[in-house]
């Protein structure tokens, strides 16, 4: 087999998980900017949401037999590591997603104009609560067995530059720029991750499974290849596993990615002088930001 057809299989890999990871991005942007969206395209995306649920649950009902799988970690960017090895029924996954997208989709066709209009003062409340569902999507996921390439979807990291994006769309409305998008983006970021942080807590004190759960998470390699050692439950395994990167180094890359997310779309807007002010609608009351 030539070089060229070995390679195909992973440029195929690479072109899926960018295209995976692009609509994470738009599915995420459209629940931020849920109460800018005019009242058909919040009608539209809550039927296609309820389908994608239908399609979920026909997988479900297709899906036979048991399946195990490891849930994993990782420390930065490190090598992952296993936490536990899960197992359930291989339609059980399924099932949740089908729960998940129904809901989401019925709540949006109930949800009326006055109360979704009324996300638009709580922008920062909005982002928050799309990273802590997140993060509970994703444990839930683990429980069950899902395969760890869907589970890694749901991941709080993937977010910060549609949040930077949305968060400098809201704060250009609203006449603020480059300082106050740094300090929102610092502030969603520790209240995500603080959030994070008591929940790896949980997890791991009440041993509730999921990556969070660090019971077992005695041997870690990091970064730079050095592999560290720990005592299950003690406070040196908590700090390096968890304070310092979810209060340093994670508030940090929020930030920056979240930066590259505004200036993308600042520099879409400078192509295109008619974008909204306001995103997705221009006919809206301006947020206040606070």
């Amino acid at each position: 087999m030539s070089d060229r057809w070995r390679i195909l299989p992973v440029v195929l890999g690479t072109l899926t998980r960018m295209a995976t990871i692009l609509l994470v991005w738009i599915v995420a942007g459209l629940l931020l900017a849920w109460g800018w969206l005019p009242g058909r395209w919040r009608r539209f995306v809550s039927v296609l949401t309820s389908a994608a649920g239908l399609a979920f649950l026909l997988v479900a009902l297709s899906s036979e037999g048991l399946r195990e799988a490891p849930t994993v970690g990782v420390f930065l960017l490190g090598t992952p590591y296993a936490t536990a090895q899960a197992s359930a029924s291989a339609g059980l996954p399924y099932y949740i997603l089908t729960g998940i997208c129904l809901l989401l989709g019925t709540a949006g066709l109930a949800v009326g104009d006055d109360l979704a209009r009324g996300l638009e003062r709580h922008w920062m409340a909005t982002a928050v609560a799309l990273g802590i569902g997140v993060v509970a999507v994703r444990a839930a996921l683990e429980k069950v067995a899902t395969p760890v390439s869907i589970t890694q979807l749901f991941g709080v990291v993937w977010l910060a530059p549609v949040v930077g994006a949305f968060f400098y769309l809201v704060l250009r409305a609203d006449g603020r720029g480059w300082r106050h998008l740094a300090v929102a983006l610092l502030v969603y970021a520790y209240a995500v991750r603080g959030l994070v942080t008591l929940f790896y807590y949980g997890a791991t004190a009440l041993h509730l499974g999921s990556h969070y759960d660090l019971s077992s998470a005695v041997e870690v390699v990091t970064p730079w290849g050095r592999t560290l050692h720990f005592a299950a439950g003690s406070f040196r395994q908590f700090s390096q596993l968890v304070l310092f990167p979810q209060l340093v180094v994670w508030p940090l890359y929020t930030l920056l990615s979240g930066l590259v997310g505004a200036m993308t779309v600042r520099l879409i807007a400078s192509a295109w002088p008619s974008l909204p002010s306001a995103p997705f609608r221009s006919d809206v009351p301006l947020p206040t930001g606070r």
